[in-house]
């Protein structure tokens, strides 16, 4: 039997490829890279009182990277200020081209832009290892809901540092920079490792992706991501 050819998603990032199978068994990857654009990605929070956006100083854009980093590349850039000690901040995005209502074991690796040195304390928390980093992949879009008069996640990304059915840690926020030197924005790598999540392929061969913060750090958290690479092992 003949492998079939390389082919290329169109939802996401012409360049986002899924690598074609010859079986069935082999895995796929799926990159997104927010450098090249939004490729159609939102934004959303939860974990926080209905009505507190201006308290919390929610902000979300897709914007050119900071210097020193390269400007003329852009991502998702997301900001708030963790009044609630377990603000959650994240992207999100559809991606397709996988078997139809097929199984999946999920790893991910993420790169994000951040200005936090390690090491430093902070109320509640450190604000670069307090912060915990998550991706994840679900059957249904992830969605912010009012659960009483707080907004929640209709996923299980976990809590805190301990991700959840839905979502695997990937890491924290925490640079390269010693605690007590000028901050600066760096970019920053993050793998789930070996770890992986199970999901299922809707009857379109389509899940959805997410990645965001858990904050145990009780002041403002502000981060870029970059791109996202998904690994689908049936």
């Amino acid at each position: 039997m003949k492998c079939a050819k390389r082919h290329y998603l169109g939802v996401l990032w012409v360049t986002a490829l899924i690598l074609s199978a010859c079986r069935s068994d082999d895995p796929q990857t799926i990159r997104i890279d927010f450098r090249q654009g939004s490729q159609g990605w939102t934004a959303g929070f939860a974990d926080y009182p209905l009505g507190q956006d201006e308290f919390y100083e929610l902000e979300a854009d897709y914007r050119p990277l900071e210097e020193p980093l390269d400007a003329s590349q852009s991502g998702h850039y997301l900001s708030g200020n963790n009044h609630s000690d377990d603000l959650w901040m994240y992207v999100k995005g559809p991606v397709s081209g996988l078997d139809a209502n097929h199984t999946y074991s999920v790893r991910f690796e993420v790169e994000i832009a951040t200005r936090v040195p390690n090491g430093c304390f902070g109320v509640g928390g450190s604000p670069g290892e307090g912060v915990t980093l998550k991706a994840g992949a679900s059957d249904v879009e992830p969605e912010s809901v009012t659960t009483g008069s707080d907004w929640r996640m209709n996923v299980d990304k976990g809590n805190q540092a301990n991700g959840g059915e839905n979502a695997l840690v990937v890491g924290d926020m925490a640079n390269s920079v010693p605690c007590g030197e000028p901050p600066q924005w760096e970019l920053k790598q993050l793998s789930s490792g070996a770890e992986s999540i199970r999901v299922t392929a809707d009857g379109d061969g389509r899940v959805w992706l997410f990645a965001g913060t858990d904050s145990g750090f009780e002041a403002t958290t502000s981060v870029y991501y970059t791109w996202l690479i998904a690994t689908f092992e049936p």
